[in-house]
């Protein structure tokens, strides 16, 4: 038994069976099946009852996935004590493409300057991939937005509020926001995305019937189409937007908002990296003119 074993498992436990695992892992259901019956025969525990589809965990099954996870809180507060350098280790980040768009650059960067030894590892994704990474093990801490259905173990520290606005080719007709968006094609933010299902949200509520021609999964991809003159579309509100070539109409008065902020373990032993990222983030949300939330 090994440690990449005991984080297969506890992946198998958070994602409810072996073939979600094996998505999650980029690994194939018979080598996650491999593993788990190599760590049955390590530890002579039956850790899965194999005649329900899928497997569920049996009683000793549980228990082991309880100290399992005590295990790996302690390697890796062991593998952070062991680093000769304070500031040296290691965050892997999740980041929703709008964020990446928008106020996470620069904190990466003020993050290199001041600690030039941590290694930092960046993942995109839509916000329920990231949960699922997060649950999984995969990333350390996720950029993203606020979720009544938090996984277990988790916290949210909202960073800042995005309003909603309209997005427009400066020569776009139409003389206000409800004019512009059924005066012009639509390019519609991937409606998998959770900033995507807000849209549809607001829409509607505001009864607003709109001509979709494109639909896009990341917000680069939404902000060219628009340049081009190919349509408009509703995305969150930040300091890239202030652009000549760009219209601009809140979504409404008060316009939907949405809450951007960092998700993570508090008990994870890299719990300072994450408070660094908390602080740089806000640090980056008050330069962009964005309207921050206070810390607890």
């Amino acid at each position: 038994m090994d440690v990449k074993t005991l984080y297969t498992f506890i992946a198998v436990v958070d994602h409810g069976s072996f073939a979600l695992a094996a998505e999650a892992l980029d690994l194939s259901a018979s080598a996650i099946s491999v593993q788990m019956r190599g760590l049955e025969e390590d530890v002579d525990l039956r850790l899965f009852d194999r005649s329900r589809r899928p497997p569920v965990l049996t009683p000793e099954g549980r228990e082991f996935a309880a100290r399992a996870r005590e295990v790996l809180v302690t390697w890796e507060e062991l593998s952070e004590r062991l680093r000769r350098d304070s500031n040296a280790g290691k965050l892997r980040i999740g980041a929703v493409h709008t964020a990446v768009s928008t106020i996470l650059p620069p904190a990466l960067k003020r993050i290199r300057e001041s600690h030039p030894s941590l290694e930092m590892r960046l993942t995109t994704g839509l916000a329920h991939d990231l949960d699922a990474a997060l649950r999984a093990g995969l990333i350390d801490v996720a950029l993203t937005t606020g979720t009544s259905d938090l996984p277990t173990g988790l916290v949210f520290r909202p960073i800042c509020e995005q309003r909603l606005v309209v997005l427009a080719h400066a020569e776009a007709p139409g003389t206000d926001f409800c004019d512009i968006l059924q005066s012009n094609p639509y390019v519609r933010f991937s409606r998998h995305a959770r900033v995507g299902e807000m849209v549809e949200r607001a829409l509607k509520a505001s009864d607003i019937q709109v001509q979709s021609t494109m639909e896009v999964d990341t917000l680069d991809g939404v902000l060219a189409l628009v340049a081009a003159g190919l349509g408009v579309s509703i995305v969150p509100e930040h300091a890239g937007l202030s652009h000549k070539r760009f219209r601009v109409e809140p979504l409404g008065d008060p316009a939907p908002s949405r809450i951007l902020g960092l998700i993570h373990d508090p008990e994870s032993p890299r719990r300072r990296f994450c408070d660094l990222l908390e602080r740089e983030l806000r640090d980056q949300a008050a330069v962009a003119g964005l309207n921050v939330t206070p810390p607890d």
